[in-house]
């Protein structure tokens, strides 16, 4: 029992550290956040909270598929090119470290794209529209000067997604560094042998990036783009690389830049109502339960800021939808205490003693709130698997509240109750919303035997 508490008292100093809006300092660690190296394996977390379209503002686009500029011969149906449209834009926005952006088609020929936090429309547009398809061209002995693609193609769809990255040459300049996986990689090799002291063409959506000349011959499938790149757009290169190309042409019908203003008014109206439902609600514990009633307040506050320092080390996004499912789960929090608190009061008046009504109002409300918190996680897996955007946010905060709020009423609490019961003068029964015993009327005023 001693090392629960210490753990659950360990627990609350990193949430309430984690908490702090900024940090001013790295220790023990020389980033804002949580960071992890061991050998290949690496983890820099940015602590931070993170909002949602609807709160911080960003960028709306709706892109339309030009299917009628693929080529003659298209066997892929619509709706498979659109999925799969969604999921190279999708790679490509995770990439740029977006926020639960909502990336969704909108009938047949539509994808909807939020981008939280996003400010540049140019950019969204380059990342989201770019084809991005990249072939190497070697030189065309029938025509000098010209450029021929060889047989099969050799494209970006033979590229390592794990050997796309910036690198700097001479320490200032910005290159492309990729590398052909499998067989293109050998291709890569024979091509050196080939055309050594030649230049091959590399051309990204039928423009020429860069046509170096081979000065030796490669031993690996490895080589860089160079051109006349900003560390912005070499990294947005790499970024289409890495995703590859997308399966048909897109143009933007409707960009937007969203503004925060009016979240920012929902965010404040929606603190001032969260702040004044705790205060009925822990006045109510109170009033009502009495010691057990402030013993629930003080595990609420461990469960909130618990949660709220989960939200921002997953992280969360948190959006209006998101914030509604964190207030319910409070309510499922405040529920939990409230079966057990009852269950006390009953064990209280059929006779048990303080310490084994504790105990058994414990064990008799348990399955109770585990089955009702089990329902609601389930619930919200069922809305996260099928729902999309803002509805996700929602189930995904509400799971980790409730299953916060089931650590805080099993766990927490009873520590509290507890540690309370071993206080003398916390031992009265009307502490606890109980009458006191009234005297047994057989053995009040009996006199007492002489010893």
């Amino acid at each position: 029992m001693r090392l629960t508490s210490w753990l659950v008292a360990l627990v609350a100093v990193l949430a309430v550290f984690v908490d702090i809006p900024k940090h001013q300092f790295s220790f023990p660690f020389n980033c804002p956040g949580v960071c992890v190296k061991i050998g290949d394996f690496q983890i820099n977390q940015e602590i931070k909270t993170h909002l949602g379209l609807d709160l911080q503002g960003g960028t709306q686009l709706i892109l339309r598929l030009q299917y009628e500029k693929l080529p003659p011969g298209s066997t892929a149906t619509q709706s498979e090119l659109q999925n799969q449209a969604v999921r190279v834009i999708e790679n490509r926005i995770n990439s740029l470290g977006v926020s639960e952006p909502v990336i969704q088609g909108l009938g047949p020929d539509k994808i909807l794209l939020e981008l939280p936090g996003i400010d540049d429309l140019q950019q969204a547009n380059d990342v989201a529209t770019r084809q991005a398809f990249l072939e190497v061209k070697v030189p065309d002995k029938d025509n000098p000067g010209k450029y021929k693609s060889l047989e099969p193609p050799l494209t970006g769809a033979d590229l390592n997604p794990n050997g796309v990255y910036v690198t700097f040459q001479n320490g200032t300049k910005p290159v492309v560094h990729f590398e052909f996986k499998g067989a293109a990689s050998d291709r890569w090799v024979q091509i050196s042998k080939d055309y050594l002291n030649q230049p091959v063409q590399i051309v990204l959506d039928g423009k020429e990036v860069s046509a170096p000349v081979i000065q030796t011959v490669f031993t690996t499938g490895t080589g860089i783009i160079e051109g006349n790149f900003t560390t912005k757009s070499a990294n947005e290169l790499a970024i289409q690389l890495k995703s590859g190309s997308l399966p048909v042409p897109l143009e933007v019908i409707q960009s937007s830049r969203v503004e925060p203003t009016l979240g920012r008014d929902s965010v404040n109206r929606s603190l001032v109502a969260g702040a004044i439902g705790l205060l009925l609600v822990a006045f109510f514990m109170i009033a009502y339960y009495r010691l057990p009633g402030a013993i629930a307040v003080l595990a609420l506050l461990y469960y909130t800021a618990l949660t709220y320092a989960l939200f921002r080390l997953v992280p969360v996004t948190l959006t209006l939808a998101g914030i509604a499912g964190f207030i319910l789960s409070i309510g499922m929090a405040v529920d939990a205490n409230v079966l057990t608190f009852e269950r006390l009061k009953e064990e209280l008046r059929s006779g048990k003693s303080l310490r084994a009504a504790v105990e058994e109002g414990r064990r008799r409300a348990f399955p109770s709130i585990l089955y009702s918190n089990l329902a609601t996680i389930m619930t919200a897996g069922i809305l996260f698997w099928f729902g999309t955007g803002t509805v996700k946010g929602f189930a995904l905060t509400l799971a980790i509240g409730v299953g916060v709020s089931f650590f805080t009423a099993v766990i927490v609490t009873q520590m509290l109750l507890h540690a309370a019961i071993e206080a003398s003068s916390l031992r009265r029964r009307r502490l606890y919303g109980v009458e006191e015993k009234a005297p047994d009327a057989r053995t009040a005023g009996a006199p007492v035997a002489a010893v």
